[in-house]
């Protein structure tokens, strides 16, 4: 039986830093691992540079803030790649924010649940969106980055 492997778009497996010849005020790193369960049932992580269909993945993205200051309006937009969907309820962070999801590639953002009237059986009737229809998650903190602070968000995805 031939396996299907996918490879997790570089973009999106590969961490990152944001440096220049003098350090950005704020830089950001994105990981992705690969979501194990040992034989006690205990979750463990691995680096995920190859994934295979049911995977699930849980992406960190972490943000620093360089600077002496404190850093407003930060806005944390998570990607969901091609062939995944988003795990419903696994988006976290410790920091006071919204959480809003995209349907739309990112065109817009509204909170959970996604709900949208439809017409069925001649009568418009309400229909929540499911979580395997988003196409991007955002966070917006309602508090700023302090001085040499980092902040870490964390979401799960599922391979198709």
């Amino acid at each position: 039986m031939k396996k299907l492997l996918l490879i997790i778009f570089a973009t999106v497996v590969m961490s990152f830093s944001v440096y220049a010849e003098k350090m950005e005020p704020l830089s950001s790193q994105m990981d992705a691992y690969v979501v194990m369960t040992d034989d006690t049932g205990e979750e463990k992580l691995k680096p995920a540079d190859e994934v295979l269909p049911k995977d699930k993945v849980e992406y960190k993205l972490t943000y620093t803030n360089n600077t002496d200051d404190q850093l407003k309006g930060l806005v944390i937009t998570g990607p969901i790649p091609q062939n995944t969907f988003f795990v419903s309820g696994t988006n976290n962070t410790k920091i006071k924010s919204d959480f809003v999801v995209s349907i739309d590639g990112g065109q817009t953002f509204e909170p959970e649940p996604v709900k949208r009237m439809v017409m069925k059986n001649g009568e418009e009737v309400e229909v929540i969106i499911p979580p395997e229809k988003y196409t991007a998650i955002r966070w917006m903190p309602s508090v700023p980055i302090n001085a040499k602070e980092k902040q870490i968000f964390t979401y799960r995805i599922e391979v198709k």
